[in-house]
């Protein structure tokens, strides 16, 4: 089974996240955590690649997954 790229960034999606509601990151320079979050919409996907924090609306980690051949 080959790992497939996101469609948002083209690199493999090797982790997906489950961050519906995005995450707390702390900023230095605003002393101070910061909400990220993953989408602008409500209706977020609930997965999204880990490096480039992109939705994976078409993708579930426990489908069965081939590379598109790029």
């Amino acid at each position: 089974m080959s790992v497939p790229d996101c469609p948002n960034c083209g690199e493999p999606v090797t982790k997906i996240l489950d961050l519906a509601y995005g995450y707390w990151e702390w900023d230095d320079a605003a002393e101070k955590y910061e909400h990220r979050t993953c989408s602008s919409r409500v209706d977020v996907a609930p997965w999204v690649h880990h490096g480039c924090m992109g939705e994976l609306r078409e993708m579930h980690p426990q489908d069965s997954h081939t590379a598109v051949p790029g």
